[in-house]
């Protein structure tokens, strides 16, 4: 029997995160995902509970993804919001040009095929008229099958399908277009997008009123997402690996960690109306030097994985074939962390609560795979063994369950609502566990005991090789020092520098620090916008560069990812060459032993100049070194003069820049070196 006399009491964290999308220099959100994850998860997560009102949750809002959520949400003409997908979306469909009708084509199917496209009959066919498995170079050819009218259905149920069961079902004018299913118009769609909106609206607000009414409890992580202990040291990577291979430049900026945590508390202050109390520092990542600065703004706890705790300990969780804790005692209660000796924060320290893995991976990969039902019984289960276990034991005990709050659900029948309902109806009916905020927790039961140190590691593996240690991952770091440090130099230098212009700088260093463009380099993990998540990174740091008036290095317009930066001639040079200057290919055999550069077959390039350049012939003689660039049929309006740089590496490193003036319906070229002009 069930011992009453004293429950569990579970804090459940939902972690609710989306990196910064947005190219400023464009203007523009370069990935649809706040907005599609927005109509989906974000409002539903929290509205569900009032329906039950016994249970208290957590809920830890990225502010980088607050800020986007803001600025969806206050636009004044949505269909005019600067967002790739979205503008592919409003673009009339008998007007799209075949390079919008291949990217509508590659990404409009970005849904989970099983309970988001298949379900739908009209979406579902034109997912089979596309092709299940389509390579990008078959697009060209596939675009031409599809009409008009299927173009304007697929933008319509791309972004009809996103939306949370309980707005395709509780709004009339969704539901009209899903029991439509076809032959949608232009206002059809117009609508949708409109819909779209009035949801983002309500999502922020509907945090604070929960908040406001004491059933939910809201902490942050840093402002982009970094993960801070390798901010404040890079070298921190090597407490778990100490074979790891680390960038050339050690990364030592503990202040930056710093402003990342204090932009995140100012945004929650203005947002949410008073300070936040707690944070989930991105991807559970801690370390003795981060930790001090969690107390230093204010926040009296945050959370990590369980095997930080177990090497902080130097203790081992064991598990029983039924992945329960030998000794639950040990991992089910919050731990005190003091500040080190001589820090700034001295006498201060943190609460650390420490999540237990497995219940919590549970629901984000197990659970999908099961009945409702019988997924929440399984849930209930498990914590019932835990309370039981712990009924004998002295004090009161605290289950962390710490997961992603919106990335799971796509795979749930029902976008989990079913799920939800049974865990939380389940939650709030027993008599034996007690769902709780952690600060409500924290106010009656503090820690009992304190740790010794604090292991540097994340919940992932607790070590940091998904961010650093990879090639791609250690080019991007030195990328980012070198940059920060142009920004340091340059502020040096210029004492009465525009200071908005120097923020705005700042601001860009900042977002290049976010854990996700690290996430997606190396071979770890890989996304269908790996091109999209590398070019963002890059793009962040270029802008430094131009908000300087600094050139920036020519490295930054390379791909980092280095399937796109080995870029291979698709023919060799095997002979020298003497070909007549003219413009002209006067001779068949003069470039016939040429090396030669197919760009239709390169990627990775920041640069449009692939676009416009088809083919790059070079080769030598004994006295020069030539280049032959073939043109497209036509060069883009928006490309009257041109630049092209040629940047030698070996045998020393020299720059010669082309320039082509349009003259006349012409092109003339100009060859400068470092020294003016040579030709």
């Amino acid at each position: 029997m069930a011992n009453h006399s004293k429950p569990l009491y579970i804090a459940i964290i939902w972690h609710m995160h989306q990196p910064y999308y947005k190219d400023r220099v464009e203007g523009k959100y370069i990935l649809p995902w706040v907005r599609l994850h927005g109509i989906k998860d974000y409002y539903d997560m929290v509205h569900i509970l009032e329906e039950f009102p016994g249970v208290h949750q957590t809920f830890n809002l990225v502010p980088s993804l607050i800020t986007q959520l803001q600025e969806y949400a206050e636009a004044d003409d949505f269909t005019q919001f600067k967002e790739s997908y979205l503008e592919l979306t409003v673009k009339a469909a008998s007007e799209l040009t075949p390079e919008e009708q291949k990217l509508i084509l590659h990404n409009f199917f970005m849904a989970n095929w099983e309970t988001m496209i298949l379900p739908y009959p009209r979406y579902a066919q034109l997912l089979s008229k596309r092709g299940k498995h389509i390579s990008l170079s078959e697009l060209d050819k596939t675009r031409r099958y599809f009409s008009a009218q299927e173009y304007l259905d697929l933008q319509v149920w791309f972004n009809l399908t996103w939306f949370d069961p309980s707005f395709k079902e509780g709004n009339p004018q969704l539901q009209a277009l899903i029991t439509k299913g076809k032959n949608f118009t232009e206002e059809d769609k117009r609508r949708v997008i409109n819909i779209q909106q009035k949801v983002l609206r309500l999502i922020l607000p509907e945090y604070r009123r929960m908040q406001d009414k004491g059933q939910i409890e809201i902490s942050l992580s840093p402002y982009y997402h970094p993960i801070l202990p390798l901010l404040c040291d890079s070298e921190s990577a090597r407490q778990a690996l100490p074979d790891i291979s680390l960038p050339k430049e050690r990364f030592v900026h503990p202040e930056d960690a710093a402003a990342q945590i204090r932009k995140g508390v100012e945004l929650y202050r203005e947002v949410f109306g008073r300070a936040p109390r707690g944070m989930w520092p991105s991807e559970g990542s801690v370390s003795e030097q981060m930790a001090p600065l969690a107390a230093e703004f204010g926040l009296q706890w945050m959370a990590t994985d369980e095997q930080i705790l177990a090497r902080s300990l130097s203790f081992t969780l064991e598990r029983d074939y039924g992945g329960h804790l030998k000794n639950p005692q040990v991992l089910y209660q919050p731990y005190w962390f003091p500040t080190n000796e001589g820090s700034r924060t001295k006498g201060q320290g943190v609460t650390i609560l420490f999540r237990d893995r497995v219940i919590s991976d549970q629901i984000g990969f197990v659970y999908s795979h099961m009945k409702a039902k019988d997924a929440a019984a399984d849930f209930l289960s498990r914590l019932s063994y835990v309370q039981r276990e712990l009924a004998s034991l002295p004090g009161d005990h605290l289950l962390t369950v710490v997961l992603d709050g919106e990335n799971a659900w796509e795979y749930f029948p029902n976008d989990g609502q079913d799920f939800l309902r049974e865990l939380y109806g389940a939650l709030e009916a027993s008599p034996d566990i007690v769902p709780v905020t952690v600060s409500e927790y924290l106010a009656e039961r503090p820690p009992q005991k304190e740790l010794p140190k604090l292991f540097a590691g994340s919940w992932i593996y607790h070590n940091f090789r998904i961010w650093i240690g990879h090639e791609e991952d250690n080019l991007a770091w030195d990328q980012l020092s070198a940059t920060r440090q142009a920004l340091v130099t340059y502020q040096e230098q210029h004492p009465q520098a525009d200071p908005q212009l120097l923020l705005r700088a700042w601001e860009e260093i900042y977002t290049a620090e976010g854990s996700d463009w690290f996430w997606w380099y190396g071979d770890e993990f890989t996304t269908a916008q790996d091109k999209e998540f590398d070019n963002l990174f890059r793009g962040h740091l270029i802008s430094v560069y131009q908000l300087l008036g600094l050139e920036a290095p020519m490295q930054l317009y390379i791909s980092n990812l280095l399937e796109n930066r080995r870029v291979l001639p698709s023919v060799n040079p095997r002979g020298l060459i003497n070909p007549t200057i003219d413009g002209q290919v006067t001779d068949y055999y003069e470039w016939l032993t040429a090396g030669l550069l197919d760009t239709d077959k390169q990627g990775g390039s920041a640069s449009p100049a692939a676009s416009f350049i088809k083919q790059i012939y070079y080769g030598f003689n004994l006295e020069y070194l030539f280049f032959r660039l073939d043109f497209t049929n036509s060069t883009p309006d928006f490309l009257r003069d041109i630049l092209l740089q040629f940047n030698f590496l070996y045998p020393r490193v020299f720059k010669l820049e082309l320039k082509l003036t349009s003259v006349r319906g012409g092109l003339i070229p100009k060859l400068y070196s470092k020294q003016g002009t040579i030709w």
